[in-house]
C-alpha cells in the first residue's frame, strides 16, 4: 500500500507540474519554456557560494559561455553574436551601465550597495542576513531596494548545438517582470533581444530596468 500511494503522490506532483508548465507556456507563446532538473529546482547549497555566502543558482549541464561556443564551432569573429545587458533608470535616456555577456556562461542580475532611497517600502529579501549587507554578489548590479542580492540570472545554454540565452528568476522577493509580464519561478524563459527586465511586479517600485542585446 505504501508503494501504491508513493506512486499516487508522484503521479499528483507530475499533473501539477505539467499543469503549471502548460500555463507558463501560454503566458510566453512565441519563447521557449525549459524547467529545472537540478536538485530541488534551484538550490543545491553544498559547496556553491560566493564570499562565504551560498548562491541559489546551479548552472546547467548545458551551460556554456559565449566565447567557449564560438570556439567550439569555430564560428568566425564577423558572425558571432554580441550580447549585451544595458541597465536603465526611468528617468534617464542614457544607460547607466553596460555589461558585455561573453566569457561566462551565467550572469547573476542583484541588489548594489547604492539602493534608491525614497518612497514606501518594498517587501523585503528574507534572505539579507548581516553578513549579507555589505557583500554585492551580483554580475551585473542593480541599485534598486525591489532588486534582491541574488534576483535572477542571464544563462547562456547549447541546446541542440544552438547558443541560447535564458532568465531564471531565483525566487525573489518581489518578482522579475519580463516585458510587462511576471516570470514563474525556477523556469527557464529564453531572451529575444529588445527584451526588458524589471525587478517588482508592482510597477511602482520599480525605477530601473535591464534591456537584453542580441546584435
Amino acid at each position: 500500500m505504501q508503494g501504491v500511494g508513493k506512486r499516487f503522490n508522484e503521479y499528483n506532483n507530475n499533473q501539477g507540474r505539467e499543469t503549471k508548465r502548460q500555463h507558463v507556456q501560454e503566458k510566453y507563446p512565441n519563447k521557449i519554456i525549459l524547467p529545472v532538473f537540478e536538485s530541488s529546482g534551484l538550490l543545491e547549497l553544498e559547496s556553491h557560494g560566493k564570499e562565504g555566502i551560498q548562491l541559489k543558482h546551479v548552472e546547467p549541464r548545458d551551460a556554456i559561455a559565449p566565447i567557449d561556443f564560438y570556439e567550439k564551432y569555430s564560428i568566425p569573429v564577423r558572425k558571432r553574436t554580441r550580447f549585451l545587458a544595458m541597465l536603465y533608470k526611468d528617468d534617464k535616456n542614457d544607460a547607466l551601465g553596460q555589461y558585455e555577456l561573453l566569457e561566462r556562461s551565467s550572469y547573476l542580475i542583484g541588489r548594489s550597495k547604492d539602493e534608491t532611497p525614497g518612497g514606501d517600502s518594498p517587501k523585503s529579501d528574507p534572505e539579507d542576513s548581516s553578513e549579507e549587507k555589505q557583500v554585492v554578489l551580483a554580475d551585473i548590479p542593480v541599485p534598486e531596494e525591489t532588486c534582491s542580492k541574488q534576483h535572477c540570472v542571464i544563462q547562456f545554454r547549447n541546446v541542440a548545438d544552438k547558443l541560447i540565452p535564458y532568465v531564471i528568476d531565483l525566487d525573489s522577493a518581489n518578482g522579475t517582470v519580463l516585458n510587462d509580464v511576471a516570470l514563474p519561478h525556477a523556469r527557464y524563459v529564453e531572451l529575444k533581444s529588445g527584451d526588458i527586465l524589471r525587478f517588482s511586479e508592482h510597477e511602482e517600485d520599480s525605477m530601473f530596468s535591464i534591456v537584453f542585446v542580441a546584435a
